[in-house]
């Protein structure tokens, strides 16, 4: 076995191309789905510990006014029931430049924060737990001054006791005018009873928070809480901790999607090589059998030739990914979310990964070498095996005999040798398709984000009323939003979403599927296309709502299907809210004017946002996606070189003695130049044109499974994207074809035209 090993060492030696190009594809597939993969795998498991630590609720009941007696009423449902109840309420800091949400609690047996830093907190201390990020942002140092105006508009001067984290806050923007978190601005902390009643005249308990392994249903609470009951969340519904969710479930698609294209590409390709590099020891195979190795110790020595060679590749992969790829995706994710330590763990999906590229090759070798040892030594070492029918010269067509010679020859050349090209057709097609992909997000992106900004929102500033119901008295040009949370129930599946009703205006427009408008007085009620498609509902269709604070569910008919991007939920016109029994109560307003700190400093505003404000939030957003592509697109970029250049490797070592035999018998250079390059053009356009049609198809649905919950993205390819990527693969292409036309020059014909017999 030993003389195995050194053999293989030697083939390796002499086969180093197309042993290098199965290692890099093998490195770069596990590169990027493991870096990809230790992130969303380290952060469920630190979500998981932070949830387990602090004893996080896994239902929220929103309720006005919770007492003593609701408390006792609800532990009555399950034994082993815990509740906490929570006031929260947000305040202004002296200079007016941020606003902090401020919490107090009955107790913390369910959902207590993670001190950070400072003292350890009580209940009868007087001071203010601040988030750790808000209090970095603001300078502030345990024992230093942080300054609150209370409800009636005093000064309050707290101390802060120490730095805190909560899962419950771990993406928290502190406005629903705002898409990404903001510390400048907002903040969150904690504070003793006696410290809140500074604040604010009482404590009124509106949430409480709940850890209960028994189903717990809205009937339930109502039943206990009567009018006051608003609505119960589940955990995983519940915003600033779902989002941990959307994030990891976002990447698994980004990763899954886009790796499973390339590792495809990649797995093909060294079955490809597995099995030219297994036929061309044909003869060594056959002496090794006269020698009397046998069968399956041949059979072995070939396995570890796909055995070794994508382990070490795939073992690489796994360090390079978790030391760029990760690093580079985890200081993304870190803009958005907050957690108290970041880890990167290794999945078990990767792993899995280099089990199927290594099983991949492996059985590429064994096949290819069983079909070789099926037939006797003498056939073996003649060269004759399992040859079947004799396949019939292709003859000159009349559509062919138009065409060059070299172009005719090539043309046999490739329907006597299929696989190889199918396999030129398909390195093409793969490197236009991953590169368009990659390079069309971007496209898609800021095509969607220019699409809501520019022709969805026409109107200057968007502010938040203080009061919901309330007016901005002697403000003209005006137009009222009222905006809520609602739970829709279609015959497919139940959602939560947003629920937003218009005011007549010219503000805020939808567009069918066509591009033609909606006017949304006429039309009444429109639902948002992703999320029709979601939940299965068609422009007629009737469906069940219920608004938070209602009590029960409405049949409501939608009349329409808009291409809104954001937000997904449902829209009615004011008069169709009122129509269906909905109290209209303005929450927001929309304007055409642009000075931001007039509404600012009104006593009625709580908060305003300017469209370009939402924009540059929104592109924060697609930045950490973008980051992500960038990864991919480099990936493709490279996986594309590596394989374009290993297929034409094998193709030009497979036909060396058909070069050197085409030079003995007179040919010129640039005629077997002509040849070759003839068959590059015919592999190159085929694949070409495939993967211009594919692409497109690909991007589409790439871009409709990355989109967020409350954003769709649209598919968008310009043609600077097509030309990018056909210069790109094209090129590859070319020089590959330069490279090898080098070769050929130098080939030695008398050691290619040296008999293997």
């Amino acid at each position: 076995m030993k003389y195995l090993i050194k053999k293989m060492l030697r083939d390796v030696q002499q086969n180093y191309t197309q042993f290098i190009a199965v290692f890099l594809m093998a490195t770069i597939s596990v590169m990027i789905y493991s870096g990809m993969a230790s992130v969303w795998t380290g952060l469920s498991s630190t979500v998981k510990e932070e949830v387990d630590e602090t004893n996080m609720a896994n239902l929220y009941v929103s309720a006005t006014n919770i007492t003593d007696d609701d408390v006792s009423d609800i532990k009555d449902l399950e034994e082993d029931l815990e509740i906490s109840l929570i006031c929260k309420r947000s305040f202004n800091t002296v200079d007016g430049e941020s606003e902090i949400e401020v919490n107090t609690v009955n107790n913390f047996d369910v959902s207590k924060f993670t001190l950070i830093s400072g003292e350890t907190y009580k209940e009868d201390k007087e001071g203010i737990y601040l988030d750790k990020d808000y209090a970095e942002k603001h300078n502030l140092n345990i024992g230093d001054d942080v300054y609150l105006l209370n409800a009636w508009g005093e000064e309050v001067t707290l101390t802060l006791l120490g730095t805190i984290h909560s899962p419950e806050y771990i993406y928290y923007t502190g406005a629903i005018t705002e898409t990404v978190p903001n510390y400048e601005k907002y903040g969150y902390g904690f504070v003793s009873n006696n410290t809140f009643l500074k604040l604010n005249s009482k404590i009124n308990y509106t949430l409480a928070k709940i850890t209960t392994s028994s189903e717990i249903t809205d009937d339930m609470l109502s039943e206990i809480l009567g009018e006051r009951f608003v609505s119960v969340t589940k955990r995983a519904d519940y915003t600033t901790y779902s989002r941990v969710e959307k994030e990891v479930e976002q990447m698994k698609k980004m990763a899954t999607l886009f790796s499973l294209v390339f590792i495809l590409l990649s797995l093909l390709t060294m079955y490809t090589s597995m099995v030219r590099l297994v036929n061309r020891q044909t003869q060594v195979i056959g002496t090794l059998k006269g020698l009397g190795v046998k069968s399956r110790q041949i059979k072995f020595h070939y396995a570890l030739y796909g055995l070794i060679t994508p382990l070490l590749g795939g073992l690489l992969g796994l360090l390079i990914g978790r030391l760029t790829v990760s690093k580079v995706l985890l200081n993304v994710k870190k803009t958005t979310l907050y957690l108290t330590e970041w880890k990167l763990v290794f999945s078990a999906s990767s792993f899995i990964l280099i089990a199927i590229i290594i099983i991949c090759c492996s059985m590429a070798a064994v096949l290819a070498v069983r079909k070789v040892l099926k037939s006797e030594t003498t056939d073996i070492l003649r060269g004759n095996i399992n040859q079947g029918r004799v396949k019939k010269e292709l003859k000159d067509k009349y559509f062919l005999s138009n065409f060059s010679y070299e172009f005719r020859l090539a043309i046999r050349n490739m329907s006597e040798n299929k696989v190889r090209f199918i396999m030129g057709i398909v390195g093409v097609l793969g490197g236009m398709v991953l590169m368009i992909a990659g390079l069309g997000v971007k496209d898609s992106i800021n095509g969607s984000n220019d699409y809501v900004f520019s022709k969805q929102f026409t109107y200057e500033i968007k502010g938040i009323l203080k009061i919901p119901g309330s007016v901005l008295e002697g403000e003209d040009g005006l137009q009222y939003l009222y905006e809520n949370s609602v739970e829709i129930k279609t015959d497919l599946k139940d959602k939560k979403t947003i629920l937003t009703a218009l005011e007549d205006g010219n503000y805020y427009h939808f567009y069918d599927n066509d591009d033609n408008e909606i006017n949304i007085k006429d039309a009444g009620v429109v639902v948002s296309r992703h999320l029709a498609d979601e939940l299965g509902i068609k422009a007629g269709n009737t469906i069940s709502i219920k608004v938070n604070g209602d009590d029960s569910f409405k049949e409501i008919k939608v009349n329409a299907i808009t291409k809104t991007l954001t937000p997904q939920g449902i829209f009615f016109s004011k008069d169709a809210l009122e129509d269906a029994g909905i109290k209209f109560i303005p929450t927001s307003f929309l304007t055409d004017q642009k000075d931001a700190e007039y509404y600012r400093n009104l006593d009625e505003v709580k908060n305003c946002i300017t469209r370009e404000e939402q924009l540059n939030n929104t592109k924060t957003v697609a930045d950490s996606v973008m980051s992500v592509v960038k990864l991919l697109l480099l990936a493709s970029v490279m996986l594309s070189v590596v394989i374009l250049y290993n297929l034409g490797i094998l193709n030009y070592v497979e036909r060396i003695r058909q070069y050197a035999t085409m030079k003995v018998l007179g040919f010129y250079m640039k005629e077997i130049r002509s040849i070759s390059i003839s068959e590059s053009i015919i592999t190159t356009l085929i694949g070409w044109i495939f993967g211009m049609l594919i692409g497109g198809a690909f991007l589409k649905l790439y871009v409709k499974i990355i989109s967020f919950d409350t954003f769709e993205w649209i598919a968008i390819v310009n043609l600077r994207t097509y030309i990018i990527a056909t210069l790109v693969v094209v090129g590859v292409t070319l020089v590959v074809n330069i490279l090898l036309n080098k070769k050929i020059k130098k080939i030695v014909m008398v050691e290619a035209l040296k008999s293997v017999e």
